[in-house]
């Protein structure tokens, strides 16, 4: 499940993420949100937390995940991801040497120091 806590016109679009994930999380929650960010703004200023209880994705949600991204491949500004899962690095590692934004990953309890980096 991903869960949006914040306010459509938000500086930092903050998602919770748990249990297993599915298209209709990406397709109802995460994707129209960013999409409307980068419309808004230009750019998508994101935070990501992983709660301890994920599982996964479905594999429809696997191939949304990596639509998501090649679609917004260069509109993420700042991505924080916080506790996410230890093989999610690697790739942050690269998403954040080859796009144009910054991406940062965070011990589960820096959550105020992941949110001030986010907002820049």
């Amino acid at each position: 499940m991903i869960v949006c806590t914040t306010l459509p016109d938000d500086p930092v679009q903050i998602f919770t993420i748990s249990g297993k994930l599915s298209a209709s999380d990406y397709e109802d929650v995460l994707i129209p949100r960013i999409d409307e960010m980068v419309k808004r703004a230009g750019k998508a200023r994101v935070l990501i937390r992983w709660k301890e209880d994920f599982k996964g994705w479905e594999a429809k949600a696997m191939l949304d995940d990596a639509r998501l991204g090649f679609a917004h491949w260069n509109d993420f500004e700042r991505l924080a991801l916080i506790g996410a899962p230890h093989w999610v690095e690697p790739f942050a590692k690269l998403f954040d040497a080859v796009s144009k934004g910054a991406v940062k990953t965070f011990d589960e309890g820096a959550y105020e120091d992941a949110l001030a980096w986010a907002k820049g």
